[in-house]
């Protein structure tokens, strides 16, 4: 069923940044109610980034890490900027578009991207199986996002080339943490992304001179979802590209928005929309494909 006990791994650890990623939209969620974008991200990211900087003393890697050709820092240097790219261009995107559904309908298309990235410039090989459980996997990933209500002239709003601007840079990131995962640790990345997100929030609140204060409450929920997100979530995420493919990757985490309903409807009350379920189980169903593909192919 899997070709090794690794290959597993990395299936448990992308489904398990799936669950760590839905639970982090709803203490991220709780937060912006409270503060806007630039005091979240300050908050947000400056608890991740102790979170991550005390893991890797404890784990006594912190120097370690680091220790990389100069060829590396460069490549650790894009890909923190196209992670601040990512991030802007998408909350900014939420701020210019009214219907969120459009920015989850657009943003599906990253899963897409980087299986046709992966199979470019990765020389991934997928069996029909695969290629079977992608297609479907990420059609449900459209169908959860999509309501009927939209239409081919309110999808191109100003604010959706945001969208695709983001997904474009998490799709070109995921690639590089594929490729360069041996050499740049999936610890290093984890920190080198709440370090450029945190950075590139101070400067902006520096630069607009905003002022900040917190409640206890807020602090208490950032402490927990920044855990669970910026330090277990985005780990899980880069240390499951040791093991399997890019493109397996995203696919698995396609399912994110069908988890956000399930947690919806079970914690507020919000029933979905019967297209939405039925995207869900597609994208359920894709993702049992790909995993439990007979064939051996690399991982």
């Amino acid at each position: 069923m899997f070709k090794n006990n690794l290959q597993l791994k990395g299936y448990l650890l992308a489904l398990f940044s799936v669950f760590t990623a839905a639970n982090t939209y709803f203490s991220s969620k709780y937060i912006l109610g409270f503060v806007s974008v630039l005091h979240f991200g300050f908050l947000w990211y400056g608890v991740g980034l102790s979170y991550n900087s005390l893991a890797l003393i404890i784990t006594g890697k912190f120097r370690k890490i680091f220790i990389l050709p100069r060829k590396f820092y460069f490549i650790l240097s894009i890909f923190a900027l196209l992670e601040v790219i990512a991030t802007t261009f998408f909350f900014k995107a939420i701020k210019l578009i009214e219907n969120p559904a459009i920015v989850s309908f657009l943003g599906s298309i990253a899963p897409a991207l980087v299986v046709l990235l992966g199979i470019y410039f990765l020389k991934e090989k997928f069996n029909l199986k695969e290629k079977a459980g992608i297609l479907i996997a990420i059609t449900g990933a459209f169908l959860i996002s999509f309501k009927w209500t939209l239409n081919i002239n309110t999808l191109f709003v100003t604010g959706s080339q945001y969208v695709l601007v983001s997904a474009v840079a998490i799709s070109i990131n995921v690639i590089i943490a594929k490729k360069y995962i041996e050499q740049i640790k999936p610890e290093l990345l984890s920190f080198t992304r709440v370090f450029a997100l945190f950075v590139f929030t101070v400067i902006a609140m520096f630069t607009l001179n905003e002022k900040f204060s917190f409640s206890k409450e807020i602090i208490y929920v950032a402490m927990y979802g920044a855990f669970v997100g910026p330090l277990l979530g985005a780990y899980a995420q880069y240390k499951a590209l040791q093991y399997i493919a890019a493109s397996k990757v995203m696919i698995i985490q396609a399912s994110k928005s069908f988890v956000i309903l399930i947690f919806a409807f079970i914690l507020l009350g919000l029933w979905p929309l019967w297209i939405q379920v039925v995207g869900g189980i597609l994208t359920v169903l894709g993702i049992v494909l790909i995993t439990y593909s007979n064939k051996r192919n690399n991982a």
